[in-house]
Protein backbone atom coordinates (compact mmCIF):
# COMPACT_ATOMS: atom_id res chain seq x y z
CA UNK A 1 0.00 0.00 0.00
CA UNK A 2 1.44 3.26 -1.09
CA UNK A 3 2.44 5.83 2.05
CA UNK A 4 0.01 8.88 0.61
CA UNK A 5 -2.14 9.71 -2.63
CA UNK A 6 0.32 10.66 -5.57
CA UNK A 7 -0.62 12.37 -8.63
CA UNK A 8 1.58 12.67 -11.62
CA UNK A 9 1.16 12.99 -15.05
CA UNK A 10 1.83 15.07 -18.23
CA UNK A 11 -1.10 16.65 -19.82
CA UNK A 12 -1.22 17.56 -23.69
CA UNK A 13 -3.48 20.71 -24.32
CA UNK A 14 -5.16 23.07 -27.28
CA UNK A 15 -5.75 26.30 -28.23
CA UNK A 16 -8.40 26.95 -30.53
CA UNK A 17 -8.29 23.30 -30.82
CA UNK A 18 -4.64 23.72 -32.06
CA UNK A 19 -1.93 21.40 -30.27
CA UNK A 20 0.63 23.92 -27.86
CA UNK A 21 3.20 21.39 -28.51
CA UNK A 22 6.01 20.31 -25.62
CA UNK A 23 6.19 22.73 -22.66
CA UNK A 24 9.14 23.02 -20.40
CA UNK A 25 7.75 21.54 -17.88
CA UNK A 26 3.92 21.25 -18.11
CA UNK A 27 0.90 24.08 -17.41
CA UNK A 28 1.35 25.59 -13.97
CA UNK A 29 -2.81 26.42 -13.14
CA UNK A 30 -2.48 29.73 -10.74
CA UNK A 31 -4.85 31.96 -8.41
CA UNK A 32 -4.64 34.44 -7.23
CA UNK A 33 -7.39 35.85 -4.47
CA UNK A 34 -8.51 39.98 -4.39
CA UNK A 35 -9.66 41.29 -1.20
CA UNK A 36 -10.13 44.58 0.56
CA UNK A 37 -8.39 44.38 3.85
CA UNK A 38 -9.23 45.57 7.07
CA UNK A 39 -5.88 46.39 7.97
CA UNK A 40 -5.86 49.98 9.54
CA UNK A 41 -7.59 50.65 13.14
CA UNK A 42 -7.25 53.13 16.21
CA UNK A 43 -7.47 49.97 18.31
CA UNK A 44 -5.40 47.44 16.37
CA UNK A 45 -3.08 50.01 14.70
CA UNK A 46 -1.67 48.63 10.79
CA UNK A 47 -2.39 44.81 12.09
CA UNK A 48 -4.77 42.78 9.29
CA UNK A 49 -8.21 41.70 11.24
CA UNK A 50 -9.78 40.50 8.41
CA UNK A 51 -10.43 41.25 4.72
CA UNK A 52 -13.59 40.70 2.03
CA UNK A 53 -13.08 38.77 -0.25
CA UNK A 54 -13.36 40.46 -3.69
CA UNK A 55 -12.59 37.57 -6.31
CA UNK A 56 -10.09 35.93 -7.98
CA UNK A 57 -7.91 35.52 -11.02
CA UNK A 58 -7.07 32.60 -12.55
CA UNK A 59 -3.86 31.48 -14.60
CA UNK A 60 -2.25 29.05 -16.61
CA UNK A 61 1.46 29.83 -17.53
CA UNK A 62 3.87 27.60 -19.84
CA UNK A 63 6.81 27.85 -21.62
CA UNK A 64 6.34 26.18 -25.03
CA UNK A 65 9.42 24.14 -26.28
CA UNK A 66 7.72 24.24 -30.09
CA UNK A 67 7.49 27.41 -31.70
CA UNK A 68 4.15 26.68 -33.85
CA UNK A 69 0.76 27.98 -34.70
CA UNK A 70 -0.65 26.25 -31.42
CA UNK A 71 2.44 27.83 -29.34
CA UNK A 72 2.26 31.46 -30.77
CA UNK A 73 -1.36 32.15 -30.99
CA UNK A 74 -1.78 32.22 -27.33
CA UNK A 75 1.29 34.65 -27.23
CA UNK A 76 0.11 37.23 -29.31
CA UNK A 77 -3.81 36.46 -29.79
CA UNK A 78 -4.43 40.34 -30.85
CA UNK A 79 -3.74 39.71 -35.17
CA UNK A 80 -0.23 38.96 -36.77
CA UNK A 81 2.64 39.07 -34.62
CA UNK A 82 4.53 41.98 -34.65
CA UNK A 83 1.41 43.98 -35.52
CA UNK A 84 -0.85 46.13 -32.69
CA UNK A 85 -4.62 44.54 -33.40
CA UNK A 86 -7.65 46.58 -33.05
CA UNK A 87 -7.21 48.88 -29.82
CA UNK A 88 -10.47 48.83 -28.05
CA UNK A 89 -11.73 45.20 -28.32
CA UNK A 90 -12.85 43.24 -25.40
CA UNK A 91 -10.76 40.37 -24.21
CA UNK A 92 -13.72 38.16 -23.98
CA UNK A 93 -14.50 38.53 -27.51
CA UNK A 94 -10.99 37.58 -28.44
CA UNK A 95 -10.46 34.78 -25.76
CA UNK A 96 -10.46 31.25 -27.12
CA UNK A 97 -10.67 27.44 -25.29
CA UNK A 98 -7.81 26.00 -23.78
CA UNK A 99 -8.56 22.38 -23.17
CA UNK A 100 -5.82 20.14 -21.15
CA UNK A 101 -6.42 16.48 -21.46
CA UNK A 102 -4.45 13.98 -19.01
CA UNK A 103 -2.17 11.07 -20.00
CA UNK A 104 -3.58 7.61 -20.12
CA UNK A 105 -1.99 5.31 -17.82
CA UNK A 106 -0.39 7.61 -16.03
CA UNK A 107 -2.29 8.74 -12.32
CA UNK A 108 -3.44 11.63 -13.25
CA UNK A 109 -5.35 9.77 -15.81
CA UNK A 110 -8.89 10.61 -13.82
CA UNK A 111 -7.86 13.64 -11.77
CA UNK A 112 -8.89 15.62 -14.06
CA UNK A 113 -9.35 13.42 -16.72
CA UNK A 114 -9.88 17.18 -18.83
CA UNK A 115 -9.98 20.74 -17.60
CA UNK A 116 -11.56 22.96 -20.12
CA UNK A 117 -11.15 27.07 -19.54
CA UNK A 118 -13.18 28.53 -22.33
CA UNK A 119 -12.29 32.21 -22.19
CA UNK A 120 -8.84 32.02 -21.75
CA UNK A 121 -6.22 35.31 -23.52
CA UNK A 122 -2.86 37.02 -22.54
CA UNK A 123 -2.63 38.45 -19.33
CA UNK A 124 -2.89 42.25 -19.45
CA UNK A 125 0.50 43.97 -18.51
CA UNK A 126 2.80 40.71 -19.11
CA UNK A 127 5.83 42.19 -20.66
CA UNK A 128 6.71 39.00 -23.62
CA UNK A 129 9.87 38.09 -25.43
CA UNK A 130 10.95 35.78 -27.50
CA UNK A 131 14.78 35.13 -27.86
CA UNK A 132 16.20 35.26 -31.43
CA UNK A 133 19.73 33.68 -31.57
CA UNK A 134 21.25 30.16 -31.76
CA UNK A 135 19.53 28.35 -28.86
CA UNK A 136 15.71 27.07 -28.77
CA UNK A 137 13.34 29.63 -29.32
CA UNK A 138 11.15 29.25 -26.28
CA UNK A 139 7.63 30.64 -26.16
CA UNK A 140 6.63 32.19 -22.98
CA UNK A 141 3.10 32.43 -21.96
CA UNK A 142 0.73 33.36 -19.54
CA UNK A 143 -2.85 33.33 -19.66
CA UNK A 144 -5.94 34.48 -17.86
CA UNK A 145 -8.98 32.46 -17.68
CA UNK A 146 -12.03 34.81 -18.09
CA UNK A 147 -14.69 34.23 -15.71
CA UNK A 148 -18.32 32.90 -17.90
CA UNK A 149 -21.39 31.87 -17.24
CA UNK A 150 -21.80 28.22 -17.75
CA UNK A 151 -25.86 28.09 -17.64
CA UNK A 152 -27.70 29.04 -15.09
CA UNK A 153 -26.18 32.07 -13.53
CA UNK A 154 -23.24 29.59 -12.16
CA UNK A 155 -19.91 31.80 -12.73
CA UNK A 156 -16.72 29.61 -13.50
CA UNK A 157 -13.33 30.08 -14.59
CA UNK A 158 -13.13 26.39 -16.36
CA UNK A 159 -14.68 23.21 -15.90
CA UNK A 160 -13.47 19.32 -15.43
CA UNK A 161 -13.96 16.13 -15.66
Amino acid sequence: MALGTFIAGAYSATYNAVAIGITEQGIRLQFETKAEEIGESDAYGEMLIDFIFRGSRLSLVWEGLEYKAGSVLPFWPWGGLGTPGVIGRLASNVAMALVMTSTTGTPAVATPATQTFSKAILSPNNNLELLYNSKLRKVPVKLTCLPYDSGGGTIVHGSST
